[in-house]
């Protein structure tokens, strides 16, 4: 028995020889164990500054609207779920995972805890991300810079800039001089807009008044001239941005007249009635959007 250990303790000193093994400094792995640690905390970070922009992009979509700007809800979907950061969170949270798995006392963790405790550690983070207000300027900032890639805010303004489509979205700048029904619109692209408001109702006035920005569905007027474009507007719903605090708002204008409450019981007329869809509009504007 004693031959066959001082054999075998043998034969691994003349490996050591041969391979020429020698110690390394604590040091080394001191280093090593800190790094995996700083690039798995560091990617779980990443994951949820991704968190807050997807959350951001989520909250900032006019789903309720998605019939009026998209054809059906397959085409609005592909257009607004934010494919870039649920997979920026999957990279980094995998990322995570795998350095915080091999740090030094990683390895006795079960796999499902480090997984679920990433996954947890960037949702909690990047939610209060965007409570303070970064999902927006994480969304903002990253601009078009992938491919294939626009901010969310950026797609809802050209949504909105679509006026042969019924579409108009833009800041209230002053009462029409022409009209006491009326209102100039400047559009996200600085047109100037003569909106015919006959057809508004109370709750569309009370989002004017409030100032801000707005979201107008109506009807173009044929033959009106580029220099002094007229719409009909149906429906005027607030144009909100969250995620990013209280947006400054316009000074409220006052636009109509007494006379204008002498129309506000009166039906749309068939211009309106014939916008797509009309009755989800309708609902929407009567019970607040």
């Amino acid at each position: 028995m004693t031959d066959t250990s001082d054999q075998f303790v043998e034969r691994v000193l003349n490996r050591i020889k041969i391979e020429g093994v020698h110690p390394r400094p604590r040091w080394e792995f001191l280093l090593k164990n800190y790094l995996f640690w700083a690039v798995g905390a560091l990617a779980v970070a990443l994951g949820a500054v991704a968190f807050s922009a997807a959350l951001f992009e989520i909250e900032n979509t006019t789903w309720r609207l998605y019939l009026v700007t998209h054809s059906d809800l397959f085409s609005f979907m592909l257009s607004v779920v934010p494919f870039l950061w649920i997979l920026a969170l999957a990279v980094f949270v995998l990322i995570g995972y795998f350095n915080i798995r091999h740090t030094k006392r990683g390895y006795r963790y079960p796999l499902s805890l480090i997984a679920i405790g990433a996954v947890l550690t960037s949702v909690t983070l990047g939610g209060a991300l965007y409570a303070g207000g970064y999902g927006g300027q994480i969304e903002e900032s990253i601009g078009s810079f992938p491919p294939f890639y626009r901010p969310i805010l950026e797609q809802e303004r050209n949504w909105w800039l679509n006026p042969t489509k019924g579409l108009l979205g833009g800041v209230v700048v002053s009462a029409a001089s022409s009209s006491p029904l009326g209102f100039v619109l400047k559009d996200f692209s600085g047109h100037l807009w003569k909106i015919d408001a006959s057809d508004l109702r109370g709750i569309d006035l009370t989002v004017l008044a409030r100032g801000g920005m707005v979201r107008i569905v109506g009807v173009p007027i044929a033959g009106a001239s580029a220099s002094s474009t007229i719409f009909h507007a149906c429906f005027v719903f607030p144009w909100r941005v969250f995620g990013l605090g209280a947006p400054a708002l316009t000074p409220p204008i006052a636009i109509f007249s007494s006379s204008t409450e002498r129309i506000l019981s009166i039906a749309r007329n068939s211009e309106c009635r014939g916008i797509r869809p009309y009755k989800q509009l309708r609902t929407l504007d009567e019970n607040g959007f």
